[in-house]
């Protein structure tokens, strides 16, 4: 089965493979209205259509469905009211969810219940015997339909998109006369910089930004060579990319091929600093059984502290381009850390050497995908590592000839740290010789203000642990900018941070002229860690309207409300309404549910709720294990076909004062047309070929 899978997949062309969704949905629209509906294609009427839908929509009006829109009304205003918002800022931003989150439930509702309950109601009381007596088309009821309850929902995106605007502009005049009152008693120059920031700004702004190309973690500047110190243990990394040429490919078949004779081999050369472990770092080292100077591998005898010094070792994994995991631990150097050779003088300044060994299921595993990263993990407590430009090459030794071949790295090694829950963590210090958080722009426009100033948006996570500052209610960091075309760098600026706040930061234009420049993150706190991703960093390089960016996200909502009534109809045409709200409930929500699973659904996830249950038979084990495993891969290709929710984003950008591109609405008219359409057709198939009349 798999290899037929595989067939399949070759054997199909990439610009069919690349667009498959929208070949299936032309093929059913195209070929379900030439085989099942011709005569009713030439045959059809807007005249009819707009007819049978002004009268859902009339009917929808008679049922009072309106009468919701005052009571969310209320509701918006009543927790807009009660919320404790940190700063004017996020007080309108949290009111603009508030108003756009009402305006999509009752949307999303309406329609469900709406489309749902129309077409069975209408078998079910035989009205529909007075429809298709007269010359209407089933094609001709079908679109009408979906007409009459989208102008439905069009109705209550209005109203409620009035409301929006003119709540938020009383609400923008409220919270503009508190800031400038706080600015007037504020003492904090990092607040007083923020609080001007939201008031130069403005509550309601909408900018564009620039993102970075490039997004590192470094636990120290780097050195005048360019290379990075990092300490093992505490979650900082490397990875090296590599792109193997048709000629590393072959070479590396060809020794996988003979064994006996060649080995394969991933070979770090680094210089290192060895130190005294802390009495921490003495506890963490007997708790994973690291390697020690005197005695290797093991645990120490009881009763003995701990004094040689431990042997550096590395752990390896391989990763796709998207940072998956091809190849983990244990299928590298037979699941062992890569080690450093033991009684090398620790004054020593020469390179240390650890090498790993690749099997021939992990190399056939390189050459297939052929482009990668080689992850690398310091293991020792105590051990600071050197990573140079250059520092982990493959390498084919040949036992006979007592040569080899390397295949060097495609680029530069990249730096990344642990993750937390908002992102990879850097270390805060108060000295500023914490970790740091490294982007880097490229052509990157802005235009500078009255004062030669231009402003980044930081935004991020924050944990805390008990050793940082609680008479701050707040979080210090600061921003450092070098220009790569001028060389110049500013001086570190100030600012602090909640956790998924926005905060503005102004920098002197000239550090940014020329648009080629890196942007550095430190914490200033030894009690925090700061969760950073790619977009914590960004420029923003222009101003736009509010209300055209509110008109987006309503038209967004809008179209979201097509696909709703589209799916209701759908599952309307052949269910009674109970069971069609439910499918259609689970059609909309599907992908998204696979998507909140994430990596339990990675292969041997059954093998680990095997275990979690304390299975210890292998049969047992077996059966459950492939069981769940089953499981997981029909979710995730049935979560596959279904509408993805995400390309409808009605409140990311606005909510975060972010410019709706343009390419976010062809995302979203993508995903209507891809799956409304299809289903609009099939729709009309099971309509025309259910018998509703005698």
């Amino acid at each position: 089965m798999f290899c037929l899978s595989v067939a399949l997949a070759v054997s199909i062309p990439t610009w069919i493979q690349d667009y498959l969704i929208w070949w299936v949905a032309a093929v059913i629209v195209i070929g379900g209205l030439l085989i099942f509906g011709l005569e009713e294609v030439r045959r059809l009427s807007g005249r009819r259509i707009w007819a049978i839908s002004s009268v859902c929509f009339a009917e929808s009006i008679r049922r009072k469905v309106l009468w919701v829109v005052p009571l969310a009304i209320l509701g918006v205003i009543a927790v807009s009211l009660l919320q404790h918002a940190a700063d004017p800022q996020e007080a309108i931003r949290q009111t603009i969810k508030f108003c756009l989150f009402a305006s999509g439930l009752m949307v999303t509702v309406t329609a469900v219940i709406l489309a749902c309950t129309n077409l069975p109601r209408e078998i079910e009381n035989r009205v529909i015997f007075t429809i298709v007596s007269k010359p209407t088309t089933r094609l001709e009821i079908v679109l009408g339909k979906v007409l009459g309850f989208v102008r439905v929902s069009g109705l209550i995106v209005l109203i409620m998109g009035v409301f929006t605007f003119a709540y938020l502009g009383i609400e923008n005049q409220r919270l503009g006369s508190q800031l400038a009152e706080r600015l007037k008693t504020e003492k904090d120059e990092s607040t007083i910089q923020t609080l001007k920031g939201y008031q130069t700004a403005g509550l309601l702004s909408t900018k564009s930004l620039e993102t970075p190309v490039d997004f590192q973690i470094f636990e120290h500047d780097a050195t005048s060579s360019g290379s990075h110190w990092t300490t093992g243990g505490y979650g900082f990394t490397f990875m090296v990319p590599f792109d193997l040429t048709d000629q590393n490919r072959a070479d590396l078949e060809a020794a996988a091929t003979d064994p006996e004779h060649k080995a394969i081999m991933v070979i770090n050369t680094m210089h290192l600093k060895r130190n005294k472990p802390t009495p921490t770092e003495e506890q963490w080292i007997v708790g994973r059984k690291l390697a020690l100077e005197n005695q290797g591998i093991g645990p120490l005898p009881s009763g003995q502290s701990i004094s040689p010094i431990p042997i550096p070792q590395l752990t390896l994994r391989v990763l796709d381009p998207s940072m998956n995991v091809i190849l983990a631990e244990k299928d590298i150097n037979g699941g062992n850390m890569a080690t450093a050779k033991a009684g090398i003088p620790l004054d020593s300044t020469d390179p240390y050497i650890l090498t790993a060994g690749l099997n021939i299921e992990a190399v056939h595993a390189l050459t297939q995908i052929g482009k990668f990263y080689i992850e690398v993990i310091p293991e020792t407590y105590a051990v600071e590592y050197e990573a140079s430009l250059t520092p982990t090459v493959l390498d084919i030794f040949d036992a006979t000839t007592k040569t080899d071949h390397k295949i060097n790295a495609s680029g530069e090694p990249r730096y990344v740290s642990s993750s937390g829950r908002y992102g990879m963590k850097i270390i805060g210090k108060t000295d500023g010789s914490g970790s740091i958080g490294f982007y880097r722009f490229s052509n990157a426009q802005a235009t500078a203000d009255a004062n030669q100033s231009v402003a980044f948006r930081f935004r991020a996570g924050i944990e805390r642990t008990g050793d940082y500052d609680a008479s701050k209610p707040w979080s210090p960091l600061t921003l450092t900018v070098y220009n790569r075309d001028t060389h110049e760098t500013s001086p570190a600026i100030p600012f602090h941070s909640e956790t998924n706040q926005d905060f503005p930061i102004s920098v002197p234009a000239k550090y940014v002229q020329g648009g080629n420049f890196d942007v550095y993150i430190r914490g200033m706190d030894n009690g925090q860690f700061i969760g950073l991703t790619n977009s914590s960093v960004q420029l923003i390089s222009a101003e736009h309207s509010f209300v055209l960016n509110l008109l987006a996200s309503l038209l967004i909502l809008w179209l979201l409300s097509v696909l709703v009534v589209t799916i209701a109809i759908f599952t309307s045409t052949f269910l009674s309404w109970p069971i069609a709200i439910v499918l259609t409930l689970l059609l909309l929500l599907g992908h998204w549910g696979v998507e909140q699973l994430g990596d339990t659904l990675n292969p041997g996830v059954g093998r680990s709720v095997a275990a979690d249950f304390g299975v210890s038979d292998k049969t047992r084990t077996q059966v459950i294990s492939s069981s769940i495993d089953a499981l997981a891969k029909v979710l995730t290709a049935v979560a596959a076909v279904l509408p993805d929710l995400s390309k409808f984003p009605v409140m990311e950008n606005i909510t975060r004062g972010v410019a709706t591109p343009p390419r976010q609405l062809a995302q979203a008219l993508g995903v209507l047309f891809s799956y409304g359409l299809p289903m609009l057709v099939v729709s009309f198939i099971i309509l025309k070929n259910k018998e509703v009349a005698p």
